[in-house]
């Protein structure tokens, strides 16, 4: 009797703790590319926003409305050129000042979606007004970008 009450134990055991196949995937850190950090001069083209670009018409019409309006300190893209069959572009910008920044802080791949943490790492006390931005590139998904 005991022997079975053992077995059955065992039995039990195993089966409860199976590996289920709908269990949550952990979360992954996606590591960006940078492609510009900086301020764009004062302009009623862009507010505080939140943009995903996943194709060339959109990056060549971004990177003119840049060289229109100005990037203070005139910093350069690292990468023009994006291969938008494998990556996509996260840009972030908001009305701020020429002293504070605007930075993606951390990107996380989830079962459902890619989050993306956007902070203020630097405030500054000026009175002008600028945009500060930030611009990484990911790897492609087809997974929604929540941006918080």
């Amino acid at each position: 009797m005991m022997k079975t009450s053992f077995l059955f134990l065992i039995l039990f055991f195993t089966l409860s703790c199976s590996n289920d196949d709908d269990a949550t995937v952990a979360p992954q850190t996606i590591i960006p590319t940078q492609i510009i950090k900086g301020h764009l001069n004062y302009n009623n083209t862009y507010g505080n926003e939140n943009i995903v670009i996943s194709n060339t018409a959109d990056w060549q019409t971004l990177m003119t409305n840049f060289s229109t309006i100005g990037v203070i300190n005139n910093t350069p893209f690292a990468e023009t050129n994006i291969d938008f069959q494998n990556y996509m572009i996260l840009f972030v910008i908001e009305v701020k000042n020429s002293t504070t920044t605007i930075d993606i802080t951390n990107i996380q791949e989830n079962s459902n979606n890619i989050t993306v943490d956007v902070e203020n790492l630097q405030v500054g006390l000026t009175t002008d007004v600028a945009h500060p931005f930030h611009i990484v590139k990911i790897p492609k998904t087809t997974k929604p970008i929540v941006f918080q």
